[in-house]
């Protein structure tokens, strides 16, 4: 397959994703994409959500297909919320 046929994400897109145990999509806005080591993740956020203070903050992981993969494992996912943290805590340290 050519890469041309790969869905592209960028920051800011909203994509549709069925949830587990859920018939219904729901939209997601991609907030942050980064990478660790050899793996790039995206940061998701419901739409619906947005303008609220509080949300949900999903992670999957993009492994350069049009799938997307949910984190199972708990060394990974320490792994992406230490990450996550560190990015948001030098975005606020950006806006002082």
């Amino acid at each position: 397959m050519s890469e041309e046929l790969f869905e592209e994400f960028e920051v800011g897109d909203v994509i549709a994703l069925t949830e587990e145990g859920s018939d219904d999509p729901r939209d997601f806005r991609i907030m942050y994409i980064f990478d660790i080591e050899d793996r790039s993740y995206l940061v998701l956020v419901p739409v619906d959500q947005e303008e609220e203070e509080e949300y949900e903050v999903h992670f999957l992981r993009y492994e350069g297909t049009d799938m997307l993969q949910p984190i199972e494992d708990d060394e990974e996912w320490e792994q992406v919320e230490a990450t996550f943290e560190t990015l948001i805590t030098d975005l606020e340290k950006e806006d002082l």
